[in-house]
């Protein structure tokens, strides 16, 4: 360093001091981009690998009412069953609603999601329940329709909601009216409102693995193999909020048969019960 034509000799750094400037720009580097992205970043997954991402909804779209909006490869955007507006908090978070009397409670659905295997992740919350006809669930369904008017695959986390028991996650399989259907799992759920929280659901040949944190639910039923090209989210009747929601086509994850004694611990047991 020069100064006034005099040469001012610069300390070397204590070592102490130097480590600690590294790590900070390490934290600054790292830290805070992990923390501000973090959100971006999608779960890992157990029983499926994930191939093409299919869906991206991050709510920039807008959505309500009949009309079907293009997301790009023949997947639309449809919400037309309840109230949806963007949230007060978040311009992208979109807030669901319903009043008595409505009929269906809300959906949203991504027709065009053709599959046989796939990847369905959901980042959500619910309000509380403050009017007696209020419930809190998120239903994730893959379907085929028109062909099958049922669900091959449904998938419930399901504090307060009337179509199934109370703070439990759930595995069905729904075929059309007349038929058969499976409850696959039925397990205990803990679960707050006004939490975000983040579902995944694996479809992969006859086996299917739903999470939400550490509680999970799996099933390995032949009934699920069918293919499918629809997705759909069904929310209660109290608020709900969906932050983002994305769709994969999926592969057999080869570390799955390792990995799934460890990944099912929680579970408790649990046998099929068709209904």
């Amino acid at each position: 360093m020069i100064f006034k034509g005099k040469a001012i000799s610069q300390r070397p750094l204590n070592p102490c001091l130097r480590a600690f400037s590294f790590c900070l720009v390490v934290f600054i580097a790292f830290g805070w981009a992990d923390h501000a992205f973090s959100d971006d970043l999608p779960l890992p997954t157990m029983l499926a690998k994930r191939g093409k991402l299919i869906v991206d909804d991050d709510g920039s779209m807008d959505r309500g009412g009949k009309t079907l909006r293009s997301l790009g490869n023949g997947v639309s955007l449809k919400s037309a069953l309840g109230i949806w507006e963007r949230s007060e908090s978040d311009a992208n978070v979109w807030r669901s609603t319903w009043t008595e009397g409505m009929g269906h409670p809300p959906v949203v659905a991504y027709p065009g999601v053709t599959a046989d295997n796939l990847i369905v992740e959901v980042t959500f919350r619910y309000g509380g329940n403050t009017e007696p006809w209020h419930s809190q669930f998120l239903r994730i369904a893959a379907d085929q329709r028109p062909q099958i008017n049922g669900h091959i695959v449904s998938a419930w986390v399901n504090p307060d909601g009337r179509y199934t028991k109370k703070n439990s996650i759930v595995l069905e399989h729904v075929p059309p009216r007349g038929e058969q259907g499976i409850l696959m799992d039925h397990q205990p759920l803990t679960s707050e409102p006004n939490t975000w929280y983040t579902a995944i659901l694996e479809i992969v040949g006859d086996e299917t693995l739903f999470r939400m944190g550490d509680q999970v639910a799996y099933s390995k039923t032949e009934e699920i193999t069918l293919p499918k090209n629809l997705v759909s989210l069904t929310l209660g009747t109290t608020w709900h909020e969906i932050k983002r929601v994305r769709i994969w086509n999926a592969e057999a994850n080869p570390d799955w048969e390792a990995n799934k004694a460890a990944t099912l611990q929680s579970r408790k047991p649990f046998r099929p019960i068709p209904r």
